[in-house]
């Protein structure tokens, strides 16, 4: 068990608090999404900004096991970071990755530091594979995976569509734990 809150220095002098999302954080989180520029907001799968959505997102269905890890400025989240797998069947050992970053908390180290929290809870949960999906213009998502030790598995073309409803290639990035 990784015990929580854990206390992150950015590069910058900055000190994030980090710990699991509990119910409580529901208004903090859509404050985050909704701060979120509309270009980060364009690769989300669902709107996040709209309440009743962010709602049902911190209530996972039976048979997950969902981790959202929330860093803190003072009393505002940062960020996001989260880890859902089922908890049985043929990809109970397979678990998605996500990983959302406020703009002014970029290149600073939370994503890394966050997304090594990620991958220790894998560990901990005797999780074998590590899976994200990124559209293929996410640039900067896509390096922050391989800086993890993500590596391109696949690629599925004209798969998912963005909020504006424009095509994207899908990207499927992969780690062994």
């Amino acid at each position: 068990m990784i015990r929580y809150p854990k206390v992150f220095k950015t590069r910058d002098g900055r000190v994030v608090l980090v710990r699991p999302a509990t119910a409580d954080d529901l208004d903090r989180l859509l404050d985050f999404f909704q701060r979120l520029p509309e270009e980060d907001r364009l690769y989300l799968r669902v709107d996040v900004t709209q309440r009743d959505i962010m709602a049902r997102r911190m209530n996972p269905p039976e048979h997950w096991s969902v981790l959202r890890l929330v860093p803190l400025f003072g009393e505002k989240i940062v960020g996001e970071a989260v880890i859902a797998h089922r908890t049985y069947g043929f990809e109970s050992h397979v678990a998605e990755v996500r990983i959302s970053i406020d703009p002014e908390f970029r290149r600073c180290g939370l994503a890394t530091f966050l997304g090594h929290q990620i991958i220790a809870h894998a560990i901990v949960e005797d999780l074998e594979k590590l899976q994200a999906e990124i559209m293929d213009t996410q640039t900067p998502a896509i390096r922050c995976f391989e800086k993890l030790g993500f590596e391109k598995e696949g690629e599925l073309k004209d798969f998912v569509k963005d909020i504006k409803g424009q095509c994207h290639n899908l990207l499927i990035m992969s780690l062994r734990t």
